[in-house]
């Protein structure tokens, strides 16, 4: 602090805090919650050769729920913000650090960290000579002969010998695959078991979210079952944070914002429906444009209302092709907009 010399912290993860809130303020009987957030953290990400920098993050938590549905929540989501934003083509990687984590558990601890770099970096052909490496026993060397070369090949992992919660696990994993590549066409999924995140609070599936018109991932997320009981509340959790800046430099700017309603009423006697009709389409996330006047408004638009002289309300779309009539506003509220 420039003022009293004070050491301040800066905030690198939002995930551990909301932790730390629920724990203390929410019960188990209140569970699941469904949190989301907007925040600002610092990230100095030297295994990435980054300098230090600020990353705008929009973040959501489903709280009190561990089961593959969840899971699905969760990415759904995650894929379907994006998808709204006009990024349809997405690639998401699924990964297991329940898998990774006993991996690393299984070497010795004077290696893991070289190890768990050359990971994160994919530097496969230095982890291969990691299985000649006399710092492994002929143990160690067997095991990731069976459970890590397969993977770094392209080949299929034989989950045998691995331990029952792992199994079950990867088999989860598998599952909401199929079920992502079922769900939409446009997604393309791929299973990266040797894909190492930035935190260790993650307990099983990890998931990233990429498109092919960014050059970064733009979300990422994971379960964290451990990480609330840390603060005295177990409860299981996953969540996601999604980076803005990268949205932001790509979007055009007439994609971001609210959509746009053009709220026409001739007759005075309507002005307490013209208002009405104003502040509905506003609670639903419009910016509403209020005229007198039949078709002045020349600026893009995403919906049309004309109120007649009797309290009608038709509904046209930024075409002025009429879309629908209601009797009255409150038929129209009746609508999903």
């Amino acid at each position: 602090d420039p003022m009293n010399g004070d050491v301040l912290g800066l905030r690198s993860d939002v995930t551990p805090q909301i932790a730390r809130y629920v724990a203390s303020n929410n019960s188990i009987e209140s569970m699941p919650l469904r949190l989301t957030y907007v925040e600002r953290v610092i990230r100095n990400n030297f295994k990435e050769g980054r300098s230090k920098r600020e990353i705008f993050q929009v973040g959501c938590e489903l709280i009190g729920l561990d089961t593959l549905e969840s899971d699905l929540e969760a990415i759904l989501l995650g894929s379907s913000i994006i998808d709204k934003l006009g990024f349809d083509k997405q690639v998401i990687t699924l990964n297991s650090s329940l898998f990774l984590n006993y991996i690393f558990s299984r070497l010795p601890d004077i290696i893991e960290d070289d190890i768990k770099l050359l990971f994160y970096k994919k530097d496969y052909g230095s982890i291969r000579k990691y299985v000649k490496d006399k710092a492994l026993n002929l143990k160690q060397r067997e095991f990731m002969k069976k459970f890590v070369l397969p993977i770094i090949e392209g080949k299929k992992l034989i989950s045998k010998g691995l331990p029952k919660n792992i199994r079950e696990g990867l088999d989860r994993i598998k599952v909401i695959s199929k079920t992502l590549e079922d769900s939409n066409a446009s997604l393309r999924v791929q299973v990266d078991l040797l894909n190492v995140k930035d935190f260790d609070y993650y307990s099983d599936i990890t998931f990233d979210i990429a498109v092919p018109e960014i050059n970064e991932i733009l979300l990422a997320g994971g379960r964290y079952n451990n990480l609330i009981g840390k603060y005295g509340k177990d409860a299981p959790a996953i969540g996601f944070g999604i980076n803005v800046l990268p949205l932001i430099k790509t979007l055009k700017s007439d994609q971001l914002g609210s959509p746009i309603v053009v709220i026409e009423n001739t007759d005075l006697k309507n002005n307490a429906v013209f208002f009405e009709t104003r502040d509905f389409f506003s609670s639903q996330g419009f910016i509403s444009v209020l005229s007198n006047q039949p078709n002045p408004y020349s600026g893009k638009f995403d919906l049309k209302i004309k109120i007649s002289k009797t309290g009608q309300l038709t509904l046209f779309s930024n075409k002025n092709k009429k879309i629908a009539s209601f009797k009255s506003l409150s038929d129209l509220q009746k609508e999903e907009f």
